[in-house]
């Protein structure tokens, strides 16, 4: 019997690793349903695996491999993004009130999260000039928008492997019960019954098949859309944040802080 795959994640953040660990053993899941007790060859059990589900299966396998690689990637992504780190933004907006738009710059330019580009952005645009308060949220939205597009990238990928993969294991599955119906009709009088359930099992792997893969992409999808909602609401209160500072005069800013 096949040993069944485990989660160890439960700290905060592991939640795109569990979904990523998940999608990865999405193949060999899917290919441990026809494995031989005991065999262990993983090799052995994919070409079962397809040869018994057919190109339906072969493809929904390659679909598991591509949304494994594309989870791995925006888990790398996003834990190289720094993504949770908040921590610069007071300092900065602090610099901002007191007038130092030099000061808050050298603060951001340390941190190379999408949230500090951004709040950079708006800090650079107000330096180049006396500009409207729109304009410089502008830039900040302009930037962020560019730096959540990055974030986003090949997600449309999982979300369409997620949908798919359920509809060509049940298209597999109605071509396979229609092949088993097909040699039932041909057997004529001779019906043997052990020929309708082995057709109607092997219909149904494809569908088992399509749910494997569907799961993971599905889960990780929303969890890493999860993650960038997240930043974007940061986007938008370091935006007003950083106006409302612009609007600070310097010496009620120092007298607030000598307090």
């Amino acid at each position: 019997m096949p040993e069944e795959a485990t989660s160890v994640d439960s700290a905060a953040g592991a939640a795109e690793g569990t979904a990523a660990n998940g999608a990865e053993g999405a193949a060999n899941g899917a290919a441990d349903i026809i494995a031989q007790g005991g065999s262990g060859d993983v090799w052995y059990s994919i070409g079962s695996l397809i040869d018994k589900g057919g190109p339906i299966v072969a493809i929904l396998l390659v679909l598991s491999v591509i949304a494994v690689a594309i989870i791995l990637l925006k888990i790398v992504q996003f834990w190289s993004a720094g993504l949770s780190k908040r921590g610069f933004v007071d300092p900065a907006v602090d610099k901002v009130e007191r007038g130092d738009l030099g000061g808050a710059l050298d603060i951001l330019k340390k941190h190379k999260t999408p949230l500090a580009r951004a709040m950079a952005a708006g800090v650079k645009a107000k330096m180049r000039g006396d500009l409207r308060d729109e304009d410089v949220a502008a830039e900040i939205q302009r930037v962020g928008t560019m730096e959540i597009g990055a974030l986003q990238r090949y997600l449309r990928w999982l979300e369409v492997i997620g949908n798919i993969s359920p509809l060509l294991g049940l298209l597999g599955t109605v071509i396979g019960m229609i092949n088993a119906f097909q040699s039932l009709e041909a057997a004529g009088t001779q019906v043997d019954p052990a020929l309708l359930s082995g057709g109607i099992w092997v219909a149904l792997l494809t569908t088992a098949v399509g749910l494997i893969v569907a799961l993971p992409a599905i889960t990780a999808l929303n969890l890493l859309e999860g993650k960038i909602d997240q930043v974007r609401l940061s986007m938008r209160d370091a935006s007003s944040r950083v106006i409302a500072a612009l609007h600070v005069r310097p010496g009620a800013a120092q007298s607030r802080a000598a307090q």
